[in-house]
Parts: structure tokens; sequence; C-alpha cells
């Protein structure tokens, strides 16, 4: 408060000094000019200055002057106050129209600080909207791109089974499995966009209640060692404190999403064989959860994009999955007003962390 005082005074103080030199500047000319027209006629004999000083001759030194002067003090709010204002009024329109790459000049110290202050502000609103517009459009492409790839698959084989009547059986039900794994995958696709949808359009977290926390990191992590016992051989370890079941005030079908997306991946990205761990920490005034996997890991590049939607760090796309489960974890925790964090090396694993306050 005290320094938008303290820079509105230097601004009024610059402005008036610049305003003062300029009438000062004005009424010399004016002064100087009327001084060399006399004393020049005067030297040449053209007019003589005694009878050249008359209340019509000053009237009319006084009138240009104030014209002068009228014409300066125009161009000065012009140029610091309408200059801008026009300024802002074109940008606001290009804002309007979709062009979300304009930009304001914040620079400029015979600005007054309210539209510096606000053009910073129109800067980072429309950095915002142009990072929005840019996230929308990587959303319908990606969008597009994974629900074509099943659908081509699903109207490719079903076509072969239309034509070939006589195909054998076993290269059939192979045919019917891949249509059978593309229409799963399909169906999961569309929940997790909706449930996507359905998180993103919160702002308030709706169904808050308190429920027991360690019992639901058992239910989950039960869950998604059950969906991978038959894909790969991977050893759970759970760990929660002893007869405590730490009670935890929140959403529960949300919060499950995130266990089980979270372990999930744990999963996916473990080697046959290996071990993921699952850790709850009840603290005075939060709760902490830890997700371990001892897998490949991940590098800085992958690691800056694991929460944007439909990344996915295996670029071979080996591994099932659409991309959308870490997005929405992350969204799910900030609803929850935690934190969740990603710790990982190339050659060392993974370890994910959520934080929850109580």
């Amino acid at each position: 408060m005290m320094l938008s005082k303290v820079k509105n005074w230097c601004y009024t103080i610059n402005l008036t000094f610049l305003l003062t030199i300029n009438l000062f500047l004005i009424i010399a000319f004016v002064l100087v000019s009327t001084a060399a027209v006399i004393g020049l006629g005067s030297a040449l004999g053209w007019l003589d200055w005694i009878r050249f000083v008359t209340p019509a001759n000053i009237a009319i030194v006084v009138y240009v002057a104030a014209i002068l002067i009228g014409i300066s003090m125009v161009v000065m709010i012009r140029m610091v106050i309408l200059n801008p204002v026009l300024s802002m009024v074109r940008a606001m329109k290009q804002l309007a129209a979709g062009d979300f790459t304009v930009r304001m000049s914040c620079k400029g110290w015979m600005r007054p600080l309210e539209l510096r202050e606000f053009a910073v502000a129109f800067n980072t609103a429309a950095e915002e909207l142009d990072g929005t517009e840019i996230l929308r459009k990587d959303f319908i492409n990606n969008f597009s791109h994974e629900f074509k790839t099943p659908i081509t698959s699903l109207g490719g084989f079903a076509d072969l089974l239309l034509e070939d009547e006589a195909m054998p059986a076993e290269e059939r039900r192979q045919y019917l499995q891949i249509i059978s794994s593309e229409s799963h995958r399909l169906a999961a696709l569309a929940n997790s966009i909706l449930a996507l949808s359905r998180v993103e359009t919160q702002t308030i977290l709706t169904e808050n209640e308190p429920f027991p926390l360690a019992e639901q990191l058992r239910q989950s992590a039960l869950m998604v060692e059950q969906k991978w016992s038959g894909k790969k051989k991977i050893v759970l370890t759970v760990e929660t404190p002893e007869d405590d079941f730490c009670i935890l005030n929140g959403n529960e079908a949300m919060l499950k999403e995130v266990w089980v997306n979270l372990l999930d991946n744990a999963f996916k990205f473990s080697p046959e064989g290996g071990a993921v761990s699952l850790t709850l920490q009840n603290k005075p005034a939060a709760v902490k959860v830890t997700v371990t996997d001892h897998g490949s890991g991940m590098d800085e590049a992958t690691k800056a994009h694991i929460f944007d939607q439909f990344y996915q760090g295996d670029t071979s796309h080996k591994t099932e999955g659409n991309g959308l489960g870490l997005a929405m974890a992350q969204k799910i925790v900030a609803l929850h007003k935690g934190t969740i964090t990603v710790d990982t090396a190339p050659g060392r694993g993974t370890t994910f962390t959520v934080q929850l306050p109580k």
C-alpha cells in the first residue's frame, strides 16, 4: 500500500515537473521571439519599439502564448492519457475477438500508475487465456487421436470377419479378442474423460465427509493388485499406522481415484517381479501418502509433462493407459487443498507423494 502511494507521488511529481518545464519553455519562446522581432525591427528601422509596446500588441502576444500553451496541453494529454486508453481499447477488442496473443505495453514513466497496473493485469489474463486455448486445442487433437485409433481397429477387424466367412476358428477368435480389447479400451477412455470433465468443472469440493483413509488405501491396493495379478508378478507392500484409521475429511470417491491411479501407474511401469510400496504417515496437521516403484524412472523432460492431459511417458504406447489418470489425480488433490509431487530419475524408479490437510 505504501509502495503504491510512493509510486503515485513520484508519477505526480514527474508529470507536474514536465508540465512546468513545458509552460516555461513556451513562455520563454514567446518572450524571446517577441524581443527578437522588436530588437531586429528597431535595429533595421522597421518599427519603433516604444510605439510597438501597446496594450493591443501585448494582448496579441499573450493570445499567441495561450494558443501555444493550449496546443501543448492537448498534445501532453493525448500522449499521457488518451493514447494509452486508446491502446487499451484496441487490445481489449483484439482479446474479445479471440486473439489471445495481444499484449499491452507496461513501460513508460509518463503513463499513470493505474494504467500500468491495468496493463500488467491485462497481460496476465491474456497469457492465461492463451495457455488455456493451447491446452484446449491440444486436448481436442489428442482426444481425436485417442478415439480414432481404437475405432479404426474395431472397424478394420469387423470388416475382415464379415468379408471372410471361411476364416479359421482360431484366427476368428484372435480378431474377436482384439475387438473386445479395443472396445474395453474405448469405454475406459470415455469413462476417464467424463470423470476428468466432472473434476475439472468443480471449483469447490462437494460431498466432503470424514472417512477412514487407511482402510481406503488398503482397499485400493487390493483392487489394483487383483487387476494386475494375471499380467505381471509385482510385490506390493502397504504400510499404514497400526490401530489408527487415520480419519480424513474429504470426498471419499474422488480420493480413491487418486490412489488407484497412482498404484496403477506404479504397477504399469514396474518390471516383472518388481516391488511397489504404498505408505501412509499420519501427521498432526496433515496426512502423507507415498507410492513408490522401482521401475525405469523418468528423465526431466518426461517429469515436466507427467501431469499433462493425454501425456504418456511411454511414447511407444506399449503399456496400456490414456494419459488422463495423473492429470485427474492432480486436480483432485488440488481440490482438497493438498499437493502432489514426483521424485524420479532414470534407473532409480519413481515416488509420488501426496500431502492432504486434515
